[in-house]
């Protein structure tokens, strides 16, 4: 397998951005390290003023935890706060809470970086003479970077679920329609129906019509028949509860997830109202699968927004803002990969 290296540490804030797909504002990012192998990153707020670090610090543990192969952590918190010279270092206290808890762990902190807003520096060296802060447009120019950005990735400048700007008329005449026929229906027959039509469109690559669309919007509407085409997006064979809560051992077929994620934005487009809410909360749900919690939180304020009282966004947000992973997210074998990264492997580190 093609090897990406990490030689600098402008190519290791780099792989931060991308791995997250979008620049991190007042948070502390963390990739954990197999030996000379990347691992996963997280993500997670920096802690406010006077806030009970546990929690925080608690947070970082159990997910680094949850590989049991890790040997290290790199890090960068990113902040838009001015650090003049002889200043304490920010957060450095919980990063000292952290790195001791890590080191009990048999994990250890092999080097992090402060990024503001225009320049980075070596956290872990601050306030030494041989730790200077570099400009942050040296990243842009990064060879890990430049390769990232070949095979098709970017780092957007905020974390928002980016939704196509031209929409299409809504069809909540149509949607109508169909959820009359569906109502007339017995369960069982409405729900072969609709994961007939629902394969269909992840195992081709066209867009669905108006007809189909409206259809496909109308089956998200009936609980039952909406958790069953959840399940069936990693086409894998298992029990939809585990499905669902991303829970099982076998790895899903990320391609047929991106397909579905693709389907769901032309819904999307295509919805008024609280039709909105189960295309919104689908959404939400495979950004959760792929550990993009910024992402999910966002597509789940949405469908509230669009239903306030809609169950399943409240019950997966809580999930989220308490931090809490898929399985699938936290394990290297079945954890989401972006396109642009499933053929190399990103190793090699030989950090200047």
């Amino acid at each position: 397998m093609e090897k990406l290296s990490i030689k600098t540490p402008d190519d290791f804030i780099a792989l931060m951005g991308h791995s997250l797909g979008f620049w991190p504002q007042e948070s502390l990012v963390c990739v954990i390290l197999d030996r000379r192998r990347i691992g996963s990153t997280l993500r997670v707020d920096l802690p406010s003023p006077g806030a009970d670090t546990a929690h925080f610090v608690e947070q970082i543990l159990r997910y680094v935890a949850t590989d049991r192969e890790a040997t290290a952590v790199v890090f960068g918190i990113f902040t838009h706060a001015s650090v003049n010279p002889g200043d304490i270092r920010p957060h450095e206290d919980v990063m000292e809470e952290l790195t001791g808890r890590l080191s009990q762990q048999g994990v250890i902190v092999r080097d992090g970086w402060l990024v503001g807003e225009t320049t980075f520096t070596n956290y872990l060296r601050m306030g030494d003479d041989a730790a200077p802060s570099h400009p942050l447009e040296r990243i842009l120019s990064s060879e890990l970077n430049a390769e990232l950005v070949f095979r098709g990735s970017s780092i957007e400048p905020s974390p928002g679920f980016h939704i196509p700007v031209m929409a299409r008329p809504a069809l909540s005449t149509e949607v109508m329609r169909h959820c009359f026929r569906i109502e007339a229906m017995t369960p069982r027959a409405a729900t072969e129906r609709a994961r007939t039509l629902w394969n269909k469109m992840l195992d081709g690559g066209g867009e669905p019509t108006d007809d189909e669309a409206a259809e496909l919007i109308a089956n998200l509407k009936f609980i039952s028949v909406r958790d069953r085409l959840l399940a069936d997006i990693p086409g894998i064979e298992d029990s939809m509860r585990d499905l669902l809560l991303g829970q099982t051992k076998q790895s899903p077929h990320w391609k047929r997830v991106d397909r579905a994620s693709e389907v769901l934005l032309q819904l999307y487009m295509r919805t008024d109202g609280a039709d909105a809410a189960p295309v919104l909360t689908s959404l939400g749900v495979i950004q959760w699968w792929e550990g993009h919690g910024s992402k999910a939180h966002q597509c789940f304020q949405r469908a509230l927004e669009a239903d306030p009282d809609y169950r399943l966004a409240q019950l997966t947000d809580h999930l989220v803002r308490d931090g809490i992973l898929s399985d699938w997210a936290t394990d290297k074998q079945t954890a989401y990969q972006p396109p642009h990264t499933r053929g190399p492997e990103i190793g090699g580190m030989g950090m200047a």
